[in-house]
């Protein structure tokens, strides 16, 4: 809680710091601020409702043994296939994540989802193979998904469970 405050206190800060410079410039932001979560609330709610239902269905053993109870690289595969077919907004990975730790998954199977659900783009594979061709579209996801393998393994070694 007292974290929180810190931050609160910070952002008024910076709000008046910034109103005193240029107000309207302030009012513009504070406008497009609103217009983002706006558009970012119904997914959130989305995400939250999906991780509600979840939780009366799915058992925490489940999910344990999935992203961690039965080996680290066995998870993190499992995390980074499903990041990367996850069709979840950056901002809306973070609270699943949280999910995924308070239901006991292996931080490195976190990671990995994480990882891959934000740097693959299964919706912007058209449009890259449109600019850059196949080749360069398909080895960037490739190298990225190993990329978030091996930095899932990583978090999975140096991280202690939670």
């Amino acid at each position: 809680m007292a974290e929180s405050a810190v931050y609160l206190v910070l952002a008024l800060g910076a709000l008046a710091i910034s109103a005193s410079k240029d107000r309207a410039k302030t009012r513009q932001a504070l406008w497009s601020g609103v217009k983002t979560f706006s558009n970012l609330l119904p997914l959130l709610l989305f995400i939250f409702t999906l991780m509600g239902i979840s939780q009366a269905y799915v058992s925490k053993a489940v999910i344990a043994a999935a992203l961690g109870g039965t080996g680290l690289v066995r998870g993190v595969l499992l995390g980074a296939a499903i990041g990367t077919v996850a069709l979840i907004a950056p901002a809306a990975i973070f609270p699943v994540a949280g999910f995924l730790k308070g239901y006991g998954a292996n931080p490195g199977a976190i990671g990995a989802l994480i990882l891959s659900a934000v740097l693959i783009g299964i919706m912007s594979i058209p449009y890259e193979v449109r600019i850059f061709g196949w080749r360069f579209a398909l080895s960037r996801n490739i190298v990225t998904f190993l990329a978030a393998v091996v930095c899932g393994i990583a978090i999975g070694l140096t991280m202690p469970r939670w």
